[in-house]
């Protein structure tokens, strides 16, 4: 939400106006593979798409919008790696092991 509130701060700046009723459907696993699964999809999903909105942000010289997003990108190129090093560790450990660590 840390971000949404970013981008919508930045909107009103521009004298836009935010649309908060279009959400990406998500989708919850039921085991916690498909969990760590859909998470690191979604986060690949943000990540080309603040890449590609901070290239239209450079063509238009909005720096302002740009440096905005390449902050966001960082954090959620943070939550990629993330997901990846769970998703590696479940399968070094294998799941129970993983479970025991998170509890």
């Amino acid at each position: 939400m840390r971000h949404a509130e970013m981008l919508i701060q930045r909107i009103l700046f521009l004298e836009g106006v935010p649309t908060m009723s279009k959400l990406a459907p998500m989708h919850i696993g039921k085991t916690v593979e498909q969990m760590v699964a859909s998470d690191e999809d979604a986060e690949q999903q943000a990540v080309a798409h603040y890449n590609s909105a901070i290239k239209q942000a450079m063509e238009l010289q909005d720096h302002g919008t740009r440096e905005l997003l390449d902050r966001i990108l960082k954090d959620e190129e943070g939550h990629l790696d993330w997901n990846e090093q769970q998703r590696d560790l479940i399968a070094q450990m294998g799941l129970q092991n993983y479970l025991t660590t998170k509890a």
